[in-house]
């Protein structure tokens, strides 16, 4: 069974996100809005790629963490998965315990079309999607189970800018309540040529990715951008240890958006990603910081990934 929630006012409040980090000088757009159905299925194809090690090791250590989640958590759960994408990790980790599935993602079509077909694996499992921006705290649907168990997984948690991470872990602390937990996947650092290479695979699904986003921006707010006059670029930023990914207009440019011109010149750097990289210390202290205890965590044998359960 699938039970559907959405907020109605959920497109009109993004395109305004979306159009204010355009009238910035310096432009950043969150990295939420890369994933519109295409952008999803870019990404899906990307934790594919060889170079992309995310992916697999994050599965390896959820195998893992699958032969204890009874013995951690008991009977009559309710999973709530912050971005959930194509649900392929969380269906790593349902069993008969697991009696509800709220997955909660700003990508309306691919939540629906991924729900579905979670469902035909589960046929038993109660689905109640949510079209969202999962950042902010979520009123989550009523007549569920007592103990709830929050995801963030693929590294996620490293997109935020400026601190913001806490702001999300605040936020989903108070989504999930008192006496409940979640499971964050933190991608730890590493040699930078290991780190570049998953950012510019030789398929080029990230620039393909990446690039999407003006397809989003166009939907959004009604404009002509062309994807050939722009070029991606993704680097390491070691003084703040993360990788940022950015698009390059090739040439000057502008938009006419709601009685306002955008402006991008000729090589001026739009950012569409950040993605912080952190050491297991660094992280724990994130934890403390809002409001978390940590229970326990997962590592590969290389520690590339690490993924931390923790309590409210």
């Amino acid at each position: 069974m699938i039970r559907f929630y959405m907020l109605k006012d959920k497109n009109t409040s993004l395109s305004k996100e979306l159009f204010l980090s355009l009238l910035e000088k310096n432009k950043i757009i969150p990295s939420k809005f890369h994933y519109d159905y295409k952008g999803s299925k870019y990404f899906e194809k990307i934790t594919k790629t060889k170079e992309y090690y995310i992916t697999r090791i994050e599965k390896n250590i959820l195998k893992k963490i699958a032969k204890e989640i009874d013995f951690i958590f008991g009977e009559n759960l309710t999973f709530v998965e912050f971005g959930s994408g194509s649900t392929e990790k969380i269906s790593i980790l349902i069993n008969k315990n697991v009696k509800y599935y709220i997955p909660l993602d700003i990508s309306l079509d691919f939540i629906k079309k991924s729900s579905k077909k979670l469902l035909k694996l589960f046929p038993y499992l109660k689905i109640i999607p949510k079209y969202c921006d999962y950042i902010n705290y979520i009123n989550l649907p009523k007549n569920t189970t007592n103990t709830k168990i929050g995801f963030f997984l693929g590294s996620s948690i490293g997109n935020f800018y400026n601190g913001q991470e806490k702001i999300f872990l605040k936020n989903a602390r108070k989504t999930l309540g008192k006496n409940n937990f979640i499971f964050v996947g933190v991608d730890l650092i590493k040699k930078v040529e290991i780190l570049e290479r998953a950012y510019n695979d030789k398929k080029k699904f990230t620039e393909k990715f990446n690039l999407n986003l003006l397809n989003v921006i166009n939907k959004k707010l009604k404009i002509k951008i062309k994807l050939k006059d722009f070029k991606y670029i993704s680097t390491y930023n070691k003084k703040k240890k993360c990788m940022e990914n950015f698009i390059i207009s090739k040439k000057n440019q502008s938009f006419d958006i709601k009685n306002k011109k955008i402006y991008f010149k000729k090589n001026e750097k739009i950012q569409t990603e950040i993605s912080n990289k952190f050491t297991i210390l660094k992280f724990k202290s994130i934890i403390k910081a809002t409001g978390w205890k940590l229970k326990k965590y997962w590592t590969d044998p290389r520690k590339y990934y690490v993924v931390f359960l923790l309590e409210s």
